[in-house]
């Protein structure tokens, strides 16, 4: 009979500040799943076959859930709402992570997580349970002299870098997981690729350039103004309709991102159909199923009869 492969002990350690800013620049839909779902992404590194430092190979038990964020962190989006990172606090608790806060330390706004998270680890080095494997999420090269302290003891490391990482840091994990990796896998999407435009035949009038000339429009073909009230429709039914497919109340700012790059410049040659703002056009729809709630991180809204009345901040500060 074959020995059996327990489950490797693994110690995750996320770098909140890090990998969400890193993942609103990249592609913010994976930013919104990445703080609305943690429990996927949580499940994946944890169900990932990885190989122990023995040599079997199994699928990992996630004993150590921390998370380290600056709670007066905010971060500027792409059409000008401010999100604050404060206000992920408390799904992230729900998912099963201890939240450790790391506020700004000096004027610029330097915060300790990094040092935080270095003696969590050092610590967990001596601890009575034995941990295989130590999971780091983040792409600061600071964290290179922890992982090469980790080598040294025997224990297998993962990096999960979003952004950018030096050689040195990527060289000193076991294993790295990049951004495409985690974002199809751990979060579930699957990112658009751009389609490269085809080149245009060539014309018996494109000379030896091998360019066409641009033709001139013919009369009555002119682009029409844009209409406020079509915009404004467009807008509530793609609304409705992400409503309809979520599973949690969709926070505003992002959703006013994805609005801008789905629906194009009517969005904003049009201010929200008229309404001036997102919000506002919300707050006067008066659709049943389109409830705002307030929020510290810029609001969500919700569907009523399918999402939770408080979608992140009714445990903060509990």
């Amino acid at each position: 009979m074959g020995a059996r492969h327990l489950p490797h002990r693994l110690a995750l350690y996320v770098d909140f500040d890090n990998v969400f800013s890193a993942l609103c620049a990249q592609a913010p839909e994976a930013a919104e799943a990445f703080v609305l779902e943690p429990a996927r992404w949580l499940a994946w590194i944890g169900g990932r076959p990885s190989e122990g430092t023995d040599g079997t190979c199994s699928s990992g038990r996630i004993l150590i859930r921390r998370c380290y964020l600056n709670p007066n962190g905010s971060l500027l989006l792409q059409n000008g709402e401010r999100v604050f990172f404060g206000s992920f606090r408390a799904n992230l608790v729900r998912a099963g992570f201890q939240v450790t806060d790391c506020p700004p330390l000096t004027r610029g706004g330097k915060t300790s997580a990094d040092i935080v998270m270095v003696m969590d680890m050092l610590d967990a080095i001596h601890h009575s349970t034995h941990f295989d494997t130590f999971v780091i999420v983040s792409s600061d090269a600071d964290f290179t002299p922890v992982l090469q302290r980790l080598r040294a003891h025997d224990r297998r490391t993962v990096v999960v870098s979003i952004g950018s990482a030096a050689d040195a840091y990527r060289a000193a994990a076991d294993e790295v997981i990049g951004p495409e990796v985690f974002i199809r896998d751990g979060l579930g999407l699957i990112q658009e690729q751009p389609v490269p435009e085809a080149l245009p035949p060539r014309s018996a009038d494109a000379g030896e350039s091998g360019m066409t000339p641009p033709a001139l429009p013919e009369e009555g073909t002119l682009e029409a103004p844009m209409d406020p009230a079509a915009t404004r429709e467009a807008i509530l039914s793609h609304i409705a309709a992400e409503l309809a497919r979520s599973s949690w109340p969709l926070h505003l700012p992002t959703l006013g991102g994805r609005l801008h790059r789905q629906l194009g410049p009517q969005v904003r040659a049009t201010a929200f159909g008229g309404a001036g703002t997102l919000r506002r056009l919300l707050a006067t729809a008066g659709d049943p199923h389109m409830e705002l709630v307030s929020g510290s991180g810029g609001g969500w809204v919700r569907d009523p009869a399918r999402h939770r009345v408080a979608p992140l901040d009714d445990e903060a500060g509990a």
